[in-house]
């Protein structure tokens, strides 16, 4: 039996969809494993040797499969966790990861698989799987971001570099960066749970969370401030070079401007109908400055 049978031997098995030949070649593996190396009583202890064991039997380059592949089975068959089990799939058959980042400007909003909705602010960073599996839904998140969860039973996690948050069914706003000495989760509706450091916070409406140097700080607030999720570029005191630079990369076009308005600033922000046109006519306007649109296609700004 090479790799390839012996994945899709143990997927149909995970799985319940395996045939009577599949089941019986299982069979001659359990049985090779019980002859060789009984289930040992300290089940829960052994498994890691177990499962460490069997990726490096059935690693590439090698094509076959021994004792340890079969006593895993044995182990999986024979009151193994469901976390024991999961692992196994996950490694056999890895469900594949999406990872979006906004621009350093944008407001990005990203439906996931369950339906639930991640708004991503300027420069955020957001990967998922392209399916959740198992009993969690499992993201991570690197910036700031503002999520509306579909209720489920399995619980949705989002990880940052210093915070986890966990939930059921709610809406919050989470700011954890590496660059960001302050994270925070801000409730808007509902009720989660912060772990941060060792120590596990519930929040529940219009409750903030701030850690500061392993120190944890609640605060009230009147009003969660979701005002930039409906927005689609939000711009403060930027240099217009960089304004330019950033409808460029979203819109996919080339703009050319003077040496005269790189010392600009622009604040402002544009909403999710206005289009390229209607924020070109805005800050032009806020600097009596000219558009003009070449043959080749570039935009010229002076």
């Amino acid at each position: 039996m090479n790799i390839t049978q012996f994945k899709r031997l143990v997927s149909n098995y995970l799985s319940g969809n395996a045939t009577h030949r599949e089941a019986t070649l299982l069979n001659t593996y359990l049985d090779k494993a019980w002859e060789e190396k009984q289930v040992p009583a300290d089940v829960e202890e052994q498994r890691l040797e177990v499962w460490n064991n069997l990726k490096r039997e059935i690693a590439p380059p090698r094509i076959r499969v021994w004792r340890y592949a079969a006593t895993a089975l044995i182990l999986i068959s024979t009151g193994a966790t469901y976390t024991y089990r999961l692992a196994l799939q996950n490694w056999l058959d890895p469900v594949p990861m999406q990872s979006i980042t906004a621009l350093k400007y944008q407001v990005k909003k990203v439906i996931l698989p369950d339906s639930s909705v991640a708004i991503l602010n300027g420069g955020t960073t957001l990967i998922y799987p392209q399916y959740f599996r198992g009993k969690q839904r499992n993201i991570t998140v690197n910036g700031e971001a503002f999520f509306e969860v579909i209720p489920q039973t399995a619980p949705f996690i989002i990880t940052g570099p210093h915070l986890s948050v966990k939930v059921l069914g709610t809406s919050f706003v989470v700011a954890d960066s590496s660059s960001i000495e302050k994270p925070k989760v801000s409730v808007k509706t509902g009720r989660v749970a912060v772990t941060a450091g060792a120590a596990v916070q519930q929040l529940t409406e219009n409750e903030e969370l701030v850690y500061d140097k392993e120190t944890i700080y609640i605060y009230k607030q009147t009003e969660v401030n979701t005002g930039w999720t409906s927005k689609k570029l939000l711009f403060n005191e930027s240099a217009l070079n960089d304004v330019f630079r950033e409808i460029e990369l979203l819109y996919g076009v080339k703009i050319k401007t003077t040496p005269a308005i790189s010392d600009l600033k622009f604040t402002g922000a544009f909403e999710e109908t206005d289009t390229m046109n209607d924020i070109l006519k805005v800050i032009s306007l806020s600097y009596r400055l000219t558009i003009h649109k070449n043959k080749n296609g570039i935009i010229v700004i002076k």
